[in-house]
């Protein structure tokens, strides 16, 4: 696990394309078990059309990941919280974006004394597919750890183009890596129903966010079902704009040269939100 996320892209990030204070700031949330490599190309795009984008990481992942099973969903909701009040100080408009459980946390603070100006939730997770969100707060009990690779089949091209993010360089086809990878890439159950407790509570928040939503959710979405997200955005107390795009789960990572650049919908929506707030 000490492989895992060595890379300078996986650290936080801070980008700033014009000089000087801008107006808009946005707090960019990654999700499970992911770091801010996952929100830097939205990252990217958005300090290119000015805004000042961070991306921070949150405890126990990226290259903290072997720490993981020491952290709670308190730990996470602490250090997006410290992030959140820092930008919405330093900017005029402050946006909060969040990814799938990073969507989770944004519910959360969305719905705390400092609220956005404007929330972003991208395939936002808030609960489990299928029935083991019933059974994990009874197997995390006596299944201690989940070994996500085990069974991996190392020449499916999503298997192997997971693993090369996580550990760029490492040979693939090689048999003592590959056993390394299934014996050592581990997840704590207790993490996995931290993440599903924390998706749970923010669902039982969103009709105290009241803040202008945009939800974006993948039409090939296996991990946050679009009927999930449906769901959601009839609970939410404040104006919401819904749309399915193509993707599926990762979609925010943009990875092919044609992936669907959802950031104009982000700036699109931000823009239109604020002409109708110049009205009143």
């Amino acid at each position: 696990m000490s492989d895992f996320y060595s890379g300078p892209e996986h650290q936080p990030f801070a980008l700033n394309h014009v000089p000087g204070q801008t107006a808009v700031g946005a707090l960019l949330i990654h999700g499970f078990p992911g770091t801010p490599a996952e929100m830097r190309p939205l990252g990217e795009r958005l300090a290119a059309a000015g805004w000042a984008a961070h991306g921070p990481l949150l405890p126990g992942f990226g290259p903290q990941i072997p720490t993981l099973g020491d952290k709670t969903r308190h730990d996470w909701l602490t250090a997006v919280r410290q992030s959140w009040q820092q930008l919405r100080t330093a900017h005029e408009t402050a946006v909060l974006i969040g990814f799938s459980m990073g969507g989770a946390l944004a519910l959360h603070l969305a719905a705390e004394a400092q609220p956005p100006d404007f929330l972003v939730l991208l395939a936002p997770f808030w609960r489990l597919a299928g029935w083991q969100g019933n059974l994990l707060p009874i197997v995390k009990h006596f299944q201690k750890t989940f070994y996500p690779f085990a069974q991996a089949d190392f020449s499916d091209t999503a298997v192997r183009q997971q693993l090369q993010e996580v550990m760029p360089g490492a040979d693939l086809d090689d048999p003592i890596v590959q056993a390394r990878i299934r014996q050592e890439a581990q997840l704590p159950t207790r993490t996995i129903d931290e993440v599903r407790r924390v998706g749970l509570e923010a669902s039982q928040r969103t009709a105290e966010v009241r803040c202008p939503t945009l939800v974006l959710q993948g039409l090939q979405d296996t991990v946050v079902l679009p009927r999930f997200s449906r769901q959601l955005i009839t609970r939410l107390g404040g104006p919401v704009t819904y749309r399915e795009i193509p993707g599926k789960h990762t979609f925010p990572k943009m990875h092919s040269p044609d992936a669907y650049d959802f950031s104009l919908e982000i700036l699109d929506f931000v823009a239109q939100m604020n002409r109708v707030k110049s009205k009143k």
